[in-house]
């Protein structure tokens, strides 16, 4: 048998304004969204744009009550003894729970 790689790809942070939740048989679909102006300069004139970028994520329901069960957990040890330092600010970047010791999101499903 031939040695099998594994390869993992960390997408483009993204910092969302707003989201919904939509739910269909056997899915939940969790879609972030960011909205922005651009402004565009044609011939010397000024045209803007409003842009607006999602990120959906779809999980099955068990996983979006485990999700559901990580978030809540991690909002609780939030409010009761946020971080300092690099650890907080890897949190308010990520929006993840970080572990002050060795600054690796904690949590995973």
């Amino acid at each position: 048998m031939s040695d099998q790689g594994f390869q993992s790809k960390t997408g483009k942070s993204f910092s969302a304004e707003s989201f919904a939740v939509v739910f269909r048989k056997g899915q939940m679909v969790l879609d972030f969204k960011k909205t922005a102006p651009r402004i565009d300069n044609i011939g010397g004139d000024q045209s803007q744009t409003i842009v607006s970028e999602h990120q959906p994520v779809v999980m099955t329901p068990e996983r979006a009550k485990a999700f559901k069960k990580i978030l809540e957990n991690n909002i609780e040890n939030y409010e009761e003894k946020p971080e300092e330092g690099a650890a907080r600010e890897l949190e308010e970047e990520t929006g993840l729970k970080a572990d002050p010791e060795n600054l690796e999101l904690v949590a995973s499903i």
